[in-house]
Parts: structure tokens; C-alpha cells; sequence
């Protein structure tokens, strides 16, 4: 037989399972896939189309048609929550049915894997019952477990009742008591006692239960992040000089003598942008932006680049910074430090009285700082009029500032910026690393200036590369899934957070294609002053897509852009590192270079936009742990202490509660049917102030768990009758 494509190779199995069910050697005849390397074709085909989800692979070994309603079973990507419960989104005539799989039923199955669910029950609402039947593919397969000693492995992270058999050859690397990360695959290969076991490998021991920081070195390795550098990076390193010489200035521009500072938090390290600006007597402002020129530095296909390719960007963990490059870079050469010379990407922009860019230019330079500034120090000028030491010869610029940032503020509002509340907390901790407290992330004048001018900036840059027609990496964000918006202000109107005329005006909108990202602004900004602005905001918000890289330059909806991506952090995010490279490509690439990227750039911004997600989850991770940690202290201390707190989330499977001290706990739906059991009988909605006990607290699966105290809200409720 002639050789054939895999598309080609793929139609015929489909029209093979079609006429009826066939094993594997069954249809590679059928097929004629003869020869090693048409075979190996068909089996990649073969694997493809059940990861697809359009063919099955029974227990008999026969492979069919994989027909939801006649299999009775569904396919798709599961998310696993950490209290231990599973989740499957599938779509059915544009309706969206969630099927939760419970910790006992999900079967070795990871976070992102592919499933098949089985024994699957509906219920009255969008939920079903199910069970993970198998896994088809592994999204990253690699999970911590603490080696018991004897060949035996405890899962330290994941729910359900999992092991692993490892190579003995790996166990003499590894003693009782460490945490490693192991890569598990997807076939089970038996089932004793309940338990799943499956085929590992040893991917790399992150350290002892017992050592500093261990449960931070753990979430940062699940999610790709480790603290050592390889060899070859560190070879590197020696070549690389710790300050800038007079014979790299050529082709800059030299900007020293200018007025030039940076803003930052006080403990940042890696600064990456500096400003300087200057008002004319007609009232323009010439505004410049200065980003560290790491791209000078980090020559494409080097070990620092490869390796910070793969990272993706810096991870800052509370106390901990798992940074992209090692500190020579983001600390030293590149970092835009105080008194020190340092190359850069300037942008100049001409703005107008109004708010308006009326014109910009993008240049390489060399500066040198005048001055580190701090968000503390910048605030109180900005804010209450003290000027800190030092800041005497900053004053004006940074008056000027604040007052460009705030027309910009308002013309990005008018373009249709959506002002989403702020739901981030920032843990306090001791110089051991134990948490304090946790305070709200308040943005006020001096970031709030930071971002607008930074916004510009990346603006700027993403339309004059979007001109020029270059290949170029770019930020986007699409527009919300009306269905999804929709599905989010109908809660807001069930649980009465909102009027129902507001809500009932932006419905209709939405339903008759006339509204824009202004008409959600001005939907939020009447909330503004309500106390459970956050929680309409969050819901909002969860209902959106998020943002990604691309290679492709698409409106970003949440700030109302249509040129937009990511210039000003070079230092910590590959894709800032990426635009940096692209910059004048005419001048510095072959026309078949610049093509080449066309190719690549596609795979780059997806897996940039993967490594975002795992920095996000695994600050999030790390935040969820000092709050466990910090509770578990509470617990041995305070046993039976009334915590008072709001209920800022609830679905089906989870009520989520956050205390005035901003930690949040869960309250399982088995512990709400108990209370109600016990004679409490009036309905819980968003927003409602609660009291709590600690219940348990899991360090692994960094989760707080709260038992609503029934006695304590019956008697505030009656004080409010009263």
C-alpha cells in the first residue's frame, strides 16, 4: 500500500470502527499498515483519536465509536480542587454540564489529565455524579510523594488512594522521609485493596520532610519551578560582566544625565523599569519608560535562554523568589539598581493635555538611576504631602506624575477599561517564614502610577510592531462568553447582591449585542461603595476568559485596547524577554529568520501562557498554605474559638467563607446537611456575615475547613430583628 498521512490514516480507523469493533492488529490489517514506519504512524493515529475523544477502547481490547449516549459515558479535561473533588465541563447544545467526581472516585487521575467518567447519575440542576473510569492522557503526570521506606510511596499533595512502584534502581538515591517528585504514568497496572497503583519514576528529589521552607520547595516543583540552575547556565554565567563598559554605549542613546528613578517595594530586588518625565509651558508631558535591555544579555539558544524558555517566567512565592535567571541577572547586570550604569529599551511618548499619545519612540539607551524609590515613601507624598528623606529633589516630577496618571486612569476608563475589584492578599511574615498576618493588596497612587505609565508603554510598542507587520508576541484578552456573563448576573439577582433593574438592564444588552466593556465598567462602578463589592466583582470576573499570549494581535477586552503586550519585565516574564528580541528586526535578521519566527512564535506564547497559570496557582498554593499553617496554630492554641466571618462563595460541592483576618476556609456540603440537621433551617446566601470554628486543617492540601457555628449567627440574627 502507498504510504498515507496520518489525517488519511485517522479516516480510514474511524471508517473501520464504524462498521464494527476491532482490535488493534484488527485494524492495522484492515488498514494495511505495513512497515515500521507505517506503523508507527498508526498507532500515533490510533492514540490521537482516543485522546480526541472520537474512538474507545473497551476492557475487551476492542476499539469502537466512542458514542456518549450509547457508551454512557463521557470524555474530557478534569480539574481537581483542593478539597479533593474532581470536576468535568462538557458542553451539550450550548449548555454547559458539570460532572464532580468525589476523592474516592477519581482513580490516580492529576490535575488536567484526560479522563473517561463513568457510572454517571444527573441530578436536577447542570451537575451529574461520575466516576473516573481511566485516564487517556497525562497532562504533566509529575506529583510529589514522601518515601516511606520498603519501596512504598505515600501521595503528599494529590487526593484518592494512590501509589506508585518505582525502578529499585531509583530507591538508592532516596531515603524515609523524602519528598520527591515523581513522574506517574496513566496505566494503572493493578488495584489492591482500593488502592490504584501505578508505574513511576523518580524525577527529582526536592528534599526532606523535615528541612526549611520543604512545603513551598514542594508546590514550586509540582509546578515546574525549581531554585537550582543547571550546570551549563552556570557556566554561562562566568561570561557574562558585572557592569556595563563605554564600548557598549554605541548605538544608544545616552541618557545619565537625565533625571531618572525607579518605584518599587521596598524589598524588590529585580528592577526591570525607570521612569523620568518632563511638562512643557503648552501642558504636554514628555513621559519616558526604561526597561532593562536583557535581551543584550541573554543571546537566543544559550543555556540561560533555553532554560529561561522553559521556565517562563519568575515565581514569587510569600517570602520566596524562584527567579527566571539567577541573581548575576535579575540582582545585578540587568536589574536598573541605583548609581550604576545600565543598558536599556527606552519609550518616549508625547501626551497631550487631555490624556491623549500623540506620539511616541522606541530606542535603545544606557541610564543610570538616580534614585530607588519605594511604594511607602512615593505614597506618602502623593497621598498625605510628607516627604521622606532624600525625596526633596523628586517632588515635582512625582506631582507631575500622579497627575498624568490620573489622565490616563480616566481615558482608559472611557476606552473600556473594566475596573475589577482587587481580591489579592499579601502575607505578613517573621524572618523565619511563619505567617503573621495578611493584609488586602491595596493599589493606591504611586502603583497605580507605575501601572498606567507601564500600560502605555506595552501599548506603544504592541502598535507600532502590529504596523510594521513583524512577527511580534502580544498580550490579548477576548471578549466574555455572553452565556457565562449571563449565567453571572442571574446569581448576582438570586442572591440579591444587586438590583434587579440594573442587572435586568445589562442582561438585555448582552442579549441584544449592544453592549461593550464600558456598559460592565459603568455595571461595576455603581457597586463601588457596597460591602460585597468584591464578591459581584469576583463573580464577574470568573466569568470571563483570561488573558494569554499570542502570536496573533487581538483586542484585549479587560483594558479596551487593540494593540496590546507585555514590554516592561524582561528580568521576570519570557515573553517581555521574547518582544525585547523581536524589537527592529529589519536591522538585526535575514528575512528567513524573521519568517522562521512566524513558526515558532505560536508554541512560545502557549507555553508562556501555561507557565503564567502555574506561577498563579502556585502563589496561590503557597498563600493557601501559610493560612493553613497559620490556622493550625490557631487550632493547637485557640481550640474552640469563634472566628466571625462572610460567605464569599458557594456552589453545590463547596461554601467558601473568609474570616475578618482575611483567611479563607471551606465548609463541606456534608457539614452544612449536619447543621440543618441540628435545627437550623434559614437559607445561607452570598455575602452573609457567619461565625465559624476550625474544624481540621490539612497542610498537604493546604485547605482550612470551618464548622459553621449556628448558635453564635441565631444570635445576631435576633439582635437584628430586634
Amino acid at each position: 500500500m502507498q504510504e498515507i498521512t496520518k489525517e488519511e490514516i485517522k479516516n480510514e480507523i474511524i471508517k473501520n470502527v464504524d462498521l464494527k469493533k476491532q482490535t488493534m492488529e484488527q485494524l492495522c490489517k484492515a488498514i494495511h499498515a505495513k512497515g515500521e514506519s507505517m506503523r508507527a504512524s498508526f498507532i500515533n493515529a490510533l492514540n490521537e483519536l482516543e485522546e480526541e475523544g472520537k474512538i474507545y477502547l473497551d476492557d475487551d481490547g476492542f476499539y469502537k465509536r466512542f458514542d456518549s449516549k450509547q457508551l454512557g459515558k463521557v470524555q474530557g479535561e478534569i480539574h481537581i480542587n483542593n478539597l479533593g473533588k474532581g470536576f468535568v465541563f462538557i458542553e451539550y447544545n450550548g449548555h454547559k454540564i458539570k460532572y464532580l467526581i468525589n476523592e474516592e472516585n477519581l482513580n490516580g487521575a492529576l490535575e488536567g489529565d484526560t479522563v473517561v467518567l463513568k457510572d454517571i447519575h444527573h441530578g436536577k440542576t447542570n451537575y451529574a455524579d461520575a466516576k473516573v473510569e481511566k485516564i487517556i492522557k497525562r497532562a504533566k503526570g509529575k506529583t510529589i510523594f514522601e518515601y516511606a521506606g520498603d519501596g512504598e510511596f505515600i501521595p503528599y499533595t494529590i487526593h484518592g488512594n494512590v501509589t506508585v512502584i518505582c525502578p529499585k534502581e531509583e530507591l538508592k538515591q532516596i531515603v524515609t522521609g523524602h519528598r520527591v517528585l515523581v513522574d506517574i504514568g496513566k496505566e494503572r497496572i493493578a488495584t489492591i485493596e482500593n488502592k490504584a497503583i501505578f508505574e513511576g519514576h523518580i524525577d527529582k528529589i526536592v528534599g526532606h520532610k523535615d528541612d526549611p521552607d520543604i512545603e513551598i520547595s514542594v508546590i514550586a516543583a509540582e509546578h515546574g519551578f525549581l531554585k537550582d540552575f543547571p550546570e551549563d547556565v552556570i557556566e554561562q554565567l562566568k561570561t557574562i560582566k558585572d557592569k556595563v563598559t563605554e564600548e557598549e554605549f554605541e548605538g544608544r542613546r545616552d541618557l545619565r544625565n537625565k533625571k531618572i528613578f525607579t518605584i518599587d517595594g521596598k524589598d524588590t530586588k529585580d528592577m526591570d523599569d525607570a521612569i523620568s518625565i518632563v511638562k512643557t509651558v503648552n501642558g504636554y508631558y514628555f513621559l519616558s519608560v526604561h526597561i532593562a535591555d536583557v535581551s543584550y544579555y541573554i543571546k537566543e539558544n544559550t543555556p540561560l535562554d533555553i532554560e529561561a524558555k522553559k521556565r517562563g517566567t519568575s515565581a514569587y512565592l510569600a517570602d520566596t523568589v524562584i527567579p527566571m535567571f539567577p541573581h548575576q541577572i535579575s540582582n545585578g547586570i540587568c536589574s536598573l539598581n541605583e548609581g550604576v550604569d545600565r543598558l536599556t529599551k527606552t519609550v518616549d511618548m508625547i501626551i497631550s493635555p487631555n490624556g491623549e499619545i500623540v506620539d511616541y519612540n522606541i530606542y535603545d539607551s544606557v541610564i543610570n538611576s538616580k534614585k530607588k524609590m519605594n511604594y511607602d515613601d512615593v505614597n506618602l507624598i502623593l497621598e498625605q504631602g510628607i516627604i521622606p528623606k532624600g525625596y526633596e529633589n523628586y517632588v515635582d516630577e512625582l506631582l507631575t506624575m500622579a497627575e498624568l496618571s490620573e489622565l490616563l486612569n480616566k481615558v482608559n476608563k472611557k476606552d473600556g477599561k473594566v475596573d475589577f475589584a482587587s481580591d489579592e492578599i499579601k502575607v505578613i511574615t517573621s524572618p523565619t517564614g511563619e505567617a503573621l498576618s495578611f493584609k488586602p493588596q491595596i493599589q493606591k497612587k504611586g502603583e497605580r502610577l507605575i501601572e498606567n505609565f507601564m500600560v502605555a508603554a506595552n501599548s506603544c510598542v504592541a502598535e507600532y510592531y502590529r504596523w510594521l507587520e513583524t512577527p511580534q508576541v502580544y498580550r490579548i484578552h477576548g471578549n466574555p462568553n455572553d452565556d457565562n456573563l449571563i449565567e453571572a448576573l442571574k446569581t448576582l439577582k438570586k442572591e440579591k447582591l444587586c438590583p434587579k433593574e440594573q442587572i435586568d438592564s445589562l442582561i438585555n444588552k448582552i442579549k441584544n449585542n449592544h453592549y461593550n466593556s464600558c456598559d460592565l465598567n459603568m455595571f461595576l462602578e455603581q457597586f463601588k461603595n457596597n460591602e460585597n463589592y468584591s464578591i459581584i466583582s469576583h463573580l464577574i470576573l470568573t466569568s470571563m476568559s483570561k488573558a494569554k499570549y499570542s502570536s496573533s494581535c487581538d483586542r484585549h477586552y479587560g483594558l479596551g485596547l487593540h494593540y496590546y503586550t507585555h514590554f516592561t519585565s524582561p528580568i521576570r516574564r519570557h515573553p517581555d524577554l521574547m518582544v525585547h528580541r523581536l524589537l527592529n528586526p529589519y536591522d538585526k535578521y535575514s528575512l528567513s529568520k524573521i519568517s522562521s519566527y512566524y513558526e515558532i512564535l505560536p508554541d512560545i506564547c502557549l507555553h508562556d501562557s501555561e507557565m503564567e497559570r502555574e506561577a498563579d496557582q502556585a502563589e496561590k498554593e503557597v498563600l493557601d498554605l501559610k493560612m493553613a499553617e497559620y490556622m493550625q496554630r490557631e487550632y493547637e492554641e485557640n481550640c474552640g474559638k469563634i472566628y466571625k466571618g462572610k460567605i464569599i462563595d458557594m456552589t453545590p460541592y463547596d461554601t467558601k467563607i473568609k474570616l475578618t483576618n482575611n483567611i479563607i476556609g471551606h465548609v463541606t456540603p456534608q457539614d452544612l446537611a449536619h447543621a440543618k440537621a441540628i435545627g437550623h433551617n434559614e437559607k445561607l446566601r452570598l455575602g452573609e456575615k457567619v461565625y465559624v470554628l476550625i474544624k481540621e486543617v490539612s497542610i498537604p492540601h493546604r485547605i482550612i475547613y470551618f464548622n459553621l457555628n449556628y448558635k453564635e449567627l441565631s444570635k445576631t440574627k435576633q439582635k437584628v430583628l430586634k
